[in-house]
């Protein structure tokens, strides 16, 4: 389904303007941005909960840290014995 939005002229001409000097189209980039920008506000949430649930886990960022690098070593070890 499609749907109308309605957007300042001025502001879209000069922006149609500008992607065609720049040989983008301005619907495609607008709807590149407007993917980008839920993605973006996924990752913040999903960031949050993570947030969240380290809070509650006791966990800090430093043994989050700590944890990669004892998982990167084993992988290492690993990868070296066979």
């Amino acid at each position: 389904m499609k749907e109308q939005i309605a957007i300042d002229s001025e502001l879209w001409n000069e922006f149609e303007s500008a992607s065609k000097r720049n040989r983008r189209n301005p619907l495609k980039l607008i709807t590149e941005y407007i993917r980008e920008t839920m993605e973006i506000w996924e990752d913040q949430k999903l960031d949050k909960e993570i947030q969240r649930d380290a809070r509650k886990s006791g966990y800090t960022e430093d043994d989050a840290v700590e944890l990669v690098k004892q998982y990167r070593a084993e992988k290492a070890k690993r990868y070296v014995s066979t």
